[in-house]
């Protein structure tokens, strides 16, 4: 990939030499909370980066001040949340809304979508019965392709951990969202991994805020169109396949 070579040369060197590579941490909107279910943790100096494979983490961490070392707020509950600040995040299906809290769309569904290689002799999602799929440990789709379709689940750190599982053999597909994927495989280097089955199911990202800290978090979530969301996802799917990059081709420089 062209763009990613030329990226490589203009970080790699700093990557091994800074070890840590520790980001400043931002400041949040006004310390209120920034919630969603299952934020990854922050990462550990000199651990490598991972660019969570989960849009509404990016989402959060922007409104939350920035990059990686944003301070998120685990919470599965999205009321509790949006009465502690704001939830991002899939309602639950069947719950309802309180009167004192406001759900609203960003116009942004993503679904579970698989790729593997084109020489697979997987055709729909059925066939996935006794097979491998390298899962997102941080994913939203954990335990729900062993469930319905009978997956043998590998588990893996991050999305990019499992999509270099994909890569080099250690499982016969990956489940994660479409939108993601469909943006990854636009690259070169993905055309040999493009074979997929289309997702089975949408849900559309939410934000939940409640009472009178609804018109503050509305202001602030004018920018997140679904253009807006649609040229993270492009830049999400370049930062992974990045990444996944250097831990394929690049030696370890630790």
């Amino acid at each position: 990939m062209i763009g990613l070579h030329r990226k490589v040369l203009g970080v790699l060197s700093g990557l091994c030499l800074s070890g840590a590579g520790v980001l400043a941490a931002p400041a949040a909107w006004g310390g209120e909370p920034v919630s969603l279910l299952a934020p990854p943790p922050v990462a550990a100096a000199g651990a490598k980066v991972r660019t969570p494979g989960r849009i509404e983490v990016l989402v959060a961490r922007e409104l939350a001040g920035g990059g990686p070392d944003a301070v998120l707020v685990a919470e599965s509950d999205p009321v509790r949340g949006a009465r502690n600040g704001i939830w991002l995040g899939f309602w639950p299906a069947g719950r309802e809304v309180p009167d004192d809290v406001r759900r609203v769309s960003l116009d942004y569904a993503v679904g579970p979508m698989a790729i593997m290689r084109t020489d697979t002799d997987i055709r729909g999602w059925k066939d996935l019965a006794g097979r491998t799929v390298c899962m997102d440990g941080g994913g939203r789709y954990l335990g729900e392709v062993a469930e319905r379709f009978g997956a043998i689940e590998l588990v893996y750190p991050t999305a990019t951990d499992a999509l270099l599982a994909v890569r080099v053999g250690q499982c016969d597909a990956t489940v994660q969202d479409d939108r993601f994927l469909e943006a990854l495989l636009k690259f070169p280097e993905w055309k040999k991994f493009s074979a997929s089955l289309p997702a089975y199911r949408h849900e559309d990202l939410v934000w939940v805020a409640a009472g009178d800290g609804y018109a503050g978090w509305a202001s602030r979530m004018r920018s997140q169109t679904p253009a807006r969301l649609a040229g993270m996802t492009a830049q999400q799917a370049r930062d992974i396949a990045f990444e996944v990059y250097l831990d394929q081709t690049v030696p370890d420089c630790h």
